[in-house]
């Protein structure tokens, strides 16, 4: 196990990378309740730091949440990267480098909003040095082989494949600037918004729901999707052919999100909220990612035709079964990783 990546330094940078990955991921998966309340009474690896008067108290458990599960796509593109090796692989890493440059933007340059804490910038800093590290350690392996940054029209000879996958690229694109740059319009706090029918929040969302994220907690989300839309923007680009590590990730990272959307609306408690018309906005939500989820799941099925798992490996070893990874790897973690999200949610919203 981790013998795909040779070089110990490049090994000890992406293993700590990793870590930090890890506990953030688990942190916000199983304690984003907790955190947001700077662990008062429960449970929590991380807290808030925020006092019970601060703006952040109390606030964004489910958009937390959502990060949660985009981290811990990206932390299992790490795993791939340790086992598998780092032979062409920077299709996986640069964009993985993106989208944590911006996150490190996104929580240094925080606008009118004061963090109670500089624990997640700092971790955040250290993670993409280190990232970016490895990356550097990773040429001796090879890791940009096959680099290539031009584009000659799309790539993609499977109609239907290519369709979908533009259309789950334009899904995020949309998303990602929507977040990132009009966080304040999609919770209600201004008039500023990039698309107002696609997700966005009625009347003053932030002011009206004591729960309700924080702008800069959106604009996490917008940061982590980054990736996930390069993943796919690089297939059209340049080819199915060997693109399984980007696809893999996508599917698990995609596909956590998804499930952790629709918990968010099944335990919906209209009970706690006081502009309960807002679950409409949960709703679209969870329905758009689930339909980017299944998008990017069935546009990998038909791109296997194309050359999507040359060279796919599990552990190191070659796959010999041709339906191995879609027809029982991946259904089974996917499985685990709905039953995890269902009892914390049963946990955190019923009490039990």
């Amino acid at each position: 196990m981790f013998d795909g990546v040779k070089g110990m330094p490049a090994k000890v940078c992406l293993g700590l990378s990793s870590v930090i990955m890890l506990v953030y991921s688990v942190n916000f998966i199983f304690f984003a309740d907790c955190h947001v309340i700077n662990g008062d009474g429960c449970t929590s690896i991380l807290t808030n730091g925020a006092d019970a008067d601060h703006a952040s108290y109390g606030r964004g458990a489910d958009v937390l949440q959502l990060a949660g599960t985009l981290m811990l796509g990206l932390f299992m593109g790490n795993m791939l990267l340790l086992n598998e090796g780092a032979k062409g692989k920077w299709s996986l890493m640069l964009p993985g480098l993106a989208g944590f440059i911006v996150l490190l933007w996104v929580l240094a340059v925080t606008g009118d909003y004061k963090s109670p804490s500089p624990i997640p910038m700092i971790a955040t800093a250290i993670g993409t040095l280190l990232y970016g590290m490895a990356y550097y350690f990773l040429m001796e392996e090879g890791v940009n082989e096959g680099l290539n940054f031009e584009f000659n029209g799309l790539q993609v000879k499977d109609t239907m494949a290519a369709a979908m996958l533009g259309l789950a690229v334009l899904i995020g694109v949309v998303f990602t600037i929507n977040n990132l740059f009009f966080a304040e319009g999609y919770l209600g706090r201004s008039g500023s918004t990039f698309l107002p029918v696609i997700g966005n929040y009625g009347g003053d969302y932030y002011a009206a729901e004591p729960t309700a994220p924080n702008p800069i907690l959106i604009k996490v989300l917008g940061s982590l999707f980054i990736p996930y839309v390069l993943y796919a923007v690089n297939i059209l680009r340049t080819g199915p052919q060997g693109k399984w590590p980007i696809m893999h990730v996508s599917m698990f990272g995609l596909g956590a999100f998804a499930l952790a959307s629709i918990m968010g609306v099944i335990f919906f408690d209209e009970a706690d909220w006081e502009t309960a018309g807002n679950k409409a906005a949960f709703t679209q939500n969870a329905v758009i990612t689930t339909l980017v989820w299944f998008l990017v799941v069935a546009s990998y099925a038909r791109l296997r035709a194309e050359g999507g798992e040359d060279g796919m490996t599990i552990m190191g070893e070659e796959v010999t079964d041709a339906d191995f990874f879609l027809m029982k790897m991946y259904p089974a973690i996917m499985a685990v990783i709905a039953v995890i999200l269902l009892a914390t949610n049963l946990y955190s919203f019923s009490g039990l």
